[in-house]
């Protein structure tokens, strides 16, 4: 009987996630999902980053397959989707009807159905296996009993996965919960989500654990363990699928795999997991009862077909460009800290000849010094995916008393200069003094008073700017300048 790993559930630092797998490339699984299928703000790993973690499992004998997000909500969303199709190394798990229909029309013919499309019956599952289908990941939700009712109406067999462990994935929203148990909005959430590893329990009046928080998905308080069931599991399925937890998953591993090898009872194996596990563990949703609820382990584990994972390199480490503090001396850091900690902008105005010969001279120079900043800061402070209403427009800012006016837009690469067309407004246009903009950038003013005082002035598309006014309002400015100085918490 085979072991996958399913894919990361949890928003985990960049550097974390890659010391994670590079701890499962020796653990002894048999397949590994890959990549984010809960959120697509979540950017530690990207796509690309994902498929070189791929590239190293694969080459450590892993069978890797890529995930596709369970919630698509926007273009963004549909532009990464079709690329896990179109990428040829690794199968896909669909995770939702228009992965299903990407891969359908692209003729790929073994490909996963992921948990999300909900299968409970024979007529659709067997839609999926005309669709192309070679893998059925089965909805935690059904018991043992209805699963093996599908298996046995099926003409003819496919492989079957079920979960086996781990805290139960229940829905999935459009809102963020994560963001609104910190007061935040989905949009602007400041990313609290990473490094809670286990996601947020969220407990009854009386103090007992009830769900979790796992940003927009919700998921179970408790543990769903199969391990002491694994006798009829194993009658009806060929994979079982064990969910990444944020300490001790290779453990957990390892218990399946001995108890898969006969060389612990499923009831021993059951026990030993509660060393290791974040909460007590339920297994009701097998037996048709209510989720929450567990089950005495039942006889012990005859002998079961398995295979054995030969030992695997490390996973190395994959480059990430430095933050602009690491390009400075640590001494002209601690200068510039103490004069920003107590720098505050005074009231100026640009002469107004400057600003007249500033304006007679190109504006290409310093439109590019504004995009090559905000490139340092999309993805580090200025979330990509919130910012994807942007792309294709044509933004302006003027600085109203230094003669400038810098046209940019955002494009796959990030921000770059626009060209102006004769006659065409721009679909958004940022004007302010060259102090204000300092202020703002310094975080002595913020938008909102800028914005109402006048002093930060919007036309154009108000959905574009109140967009503008949020991601900047929503950036952590304090923790940006610790980064920037390197100091760290």
């Amino acid at each position: 009987m085979k072991l996958a790993l399913g894919p990361l559930l949890y928003y985990w630092p960049h550097q974390s996630v890659l010391d994670f797998y590079a701890d499962m490339a020796e653990a002894p699984l048999d397949s590994v999902y890959l990549g984010e299928t809960v959120c697509s703000r979540r950017h530690e790993l990207r796509l690309d980053d994902w498929l070189e973690v791929g590239k190293v499992l694969a080459a450590a004998g892993k069978e890797v397959v890529i995930s596709s997000q369970a919630l698509i909500e926007s273009e963004s969303d549909l532009k990464t989707l079709r690329r896990i199709v179109g990428q040829h190394d690794f199968r896909v798990e669909a995770n939702d009807m228009g992965a299903v229909r990407l891969l359908a029309e692209a003729g790929v013919d073994n490909w996963i159905a992921g948990p999300t499309l909900n299968i409970f019956n024979p007529v659709t599952l067997q839609l999926m296996i005309d669709s192309g289908a070679t893998r059925w990941a089965v909805a935690p939700e059904m018991s043992g009993a209805a699963l093996a009712e599908v298996r046995a109406a099926l003409a003819k067999p496919i492989e079957t996965e079920v979960f086996a462990y781990g805290r139960l994935p229940l829905a999935h929203s459009a809102r963020c919960f994560t963001a609104r148990h910190f007061n935040l909005q989905k949009d602007t959430c400041e990313f609290r989500c990473l490094s809670i590893m286990d996601g947020i329990t969220l407990r009854t009046r009386e103090g007992a654990p009830f769900l979790t928080l796992n940003g927009v998905q919700t998921q179970s308080a408790r543990v769903h363990n199969l391990l002491g069931d694994l006798p009829a599991v194993h009658a009806n399925a060929e994979v079982l699928r064990i969910s990444p937890q944020g300490a001790h998953t290779r453990q957990i591993i390892e218990l399946f795999r001995a108890a898969l090898d006969g060389h612990r009872s499923p009831a021993d194996a059951l026990a030993a997991s509660r060393e290791w596990m974040v909460e007590e563990p339920c297994n009701g949703f097998w037996h048709g009862r209510a989720g929450v609820s567990s089950t005495s382990p039942p006889e012990p584990l005859s002998e079961l077909p398995h295979t054995r994972s030969p030992h695997m390199p490390a996973l190395p480490a994959l480059p990430r460009p430095p933050l602009p503090s690491e390009l400075l001396p640590r001494s002209l850091r601690q200068r510039i800290g103490e004069r920003l900690a107590t720098l505050r902008i005074p009231d100026f105005t640009v002469p107004a000849p400057v600003a007249k010969l500033v304006a007679r001279l190109p504006q290409q120079p310093p439109t590019h010094v504004l995009t090559l900043a905000l490139n340092l800061a999309l993805d580090r402070i200025l979330p990509r995916d919130t910012l994807e209403p942007l792309s294709g427009r044509h933004l302006q800012m003027r600085v109203l008393d230094a003669g400038l006016t810098l046209d940019f837009t955002l494009g796959e690469r990030g921000f770059r200069r626009a060209t102006p067309t004769a006659g065409a407004k721009p679909d958004l246009i940022l004007s302010a003094t060259t102090r204000d903009f300092m202020a703002l950038a310094l975080r002595e003013e913020d938008p909102d008073t800028l914005f109402f005082s006048r002093r930060l002035r919007m036309e154009g598309d108000t959905d574009l700017g109140l967009l503008v006014k949020n991601t900047l309002d929503a950036v952590d400015w304090d923790t940006l300048k610790a980064k920037l100085l390197g100091r760290h918490g």
